[in-house]
């Protein structure tokens, strides 16, 4: 058996939990031995060191991620300035080997700050210390490197949620639908997700959107629209009477219709994968809400201004799929949205296929770092 200290954000977020299962299972799918895992939750964790006795001496490995762990909160009071939340002192007193899995750079586009300057200093002695580093993708790479990290100790290791296993889920008012589009909106931070004014910027993206939605209810009379939260507490949804008041009956809450799955946990986390697996097109403004639904084999569009949503499609050749707003806040108005739906629906089965090939690649790469570990161990 390997008994595994397992590092990451495990906590109200359905993107981080979806992370989790689909990594605990492609982990277990690629060992010859039985895994283990003590679950750590990095965002509320200090890593004092009677925590780091316990790990030595019932863990075998510790892996940090994966998922957007490269970001300050100001609310975590980190140590490090990024979610591994230890002193540089204490770094070294982790006897196991520590193995830094596919997290990402995470700053917001519109947050000025992004990193604290602390935490290059301790990405680089994490670097350092690590067995194997790797990072989800280039962009998060590059960025890493112009921080001033070995650029040929950082692997590109995918997301793992798009492994995470889907489970049946009753959707309503799913029958005799012609179009289900899946939206998903990221409601905290809005402040760093929107130029100023952002209650303007973000009121102007709400407009296009449904605009969109209406002008496709045109073509599909039978359209709903189904509004997916990730977070708890209604943080993805303070906006959700802006889409309703909007759009009527055609678009649905899944924390309202099937709030049964609510709040967030790993025991749901498999409906929440199906909710996109029955998708015709999701459109997502998180991270995980493109990466998931990739995963279902299911098209998409990404959305919004977070540099992390331009990375995963760049790294699986969808880059073109996303409705950036870092230049224009409305991502091209109604119209331009419309058009950007319409093409992928057109395009549909190919896409589909290129999805699956880009699937196999990044779960083949996944085993190949797999490997690599275990054999290291």
């Amino acid at each position: 058996m390997i008994r595994i200290a397992h590092v990451g954000g495990w906590g109200r977020n359905y993107g981080d939990l979806a992370l989790q299962d689909g990594q605990m299972r492609v982990l277990r799918e690629d060992s010859d031995q039985s895994l283990e895992f003590l679950p750590i939750h990095c965002q509320q964790t200090e890593f004092h060191p009677d925590l780091i006795d316990r790990i030595n001496e019932t863990c075998d490995l510790m892996i940090l991620g994966g998922g957007g762990m490269i970001f300050h909160r100001p609310e975590d009071s980190s140590k490090s300035g990024w979610q591994f939340n230890i002193a540089l002192e204490d770094l070294d007193r982790i006897r196991v080997p520590i193995v830094v899995y596919a997290v990402g750079y995470n700053p917001f586009h519109f947050d000025s700050q992004k990193l604290l300057p602390v935490a290059m200093e301790h990405l680089k002695a994490t670097q350092e210390r690590a067995l194997m580093f790797s990072v989800r993708n280039n962009g998060s790479r590059n960025a890493l490197i112009n921080g001033g990290l070995d650029p040929n100790r950082i692997e590109i290791l995918p997301d793992p949620g798009m492994y995470v296993p889907s489970f049946p889920l009753t959707l309503p008012q799913s029958a005799g639908k012609d179009l289900k589009i899946g939206l998903n909106w990221a409601g905290d931070r809005p402040h760093f997700r929107f130029p100023e004014p952002w209650e303007a910027n973000r009121l102007g993206l709400i407009d296009a959107l449904c605009g969109a939605f209406q002008a496709l209810a045109g073509d599909y009379p039978e359209l709903q629209v189904y509004f997916i939260p990730h977070l708890e507490n209604r943080i993805d949804s303070d906006v959700w009477e802006l889409f309703s008041q909007r759009l009527g009956t055609r678009i649905l809450n899944l924390e309202d219709s099937v709030r049964n799955i609510y709040p967030p946990s790993r025991a749901q986390v498999g409906f929440l994968a199906d909710t996109y697996r029955q998708m015709d097109i999701s459109i997502g403004m998180r991270g995980h809400a493109n990466i998931i639904p990739f995963g279902m084999n299911t098209p998409l569009l990404g959305l919004g201004s977070h540099d992390k949503v331009g990375f995963f499609l760049d790294e699986v050749g969808l880059l073109d799929n996303w409705l950036s707003t870092q230049a224009d806040s409305s991502a091209g108005g109604a119209t331009a949205i419309a058009a950007k739906i319409r093409s992928v629906l057109e395009e549909r089965l190919v896409l589909k296929g290129r999805m699956a090939e880009q699937l196999t690649r990044c779960r083949q790469t996944t085993k190949n770092f797999h490997e690599r570990l275990f054999s290291a161990l």
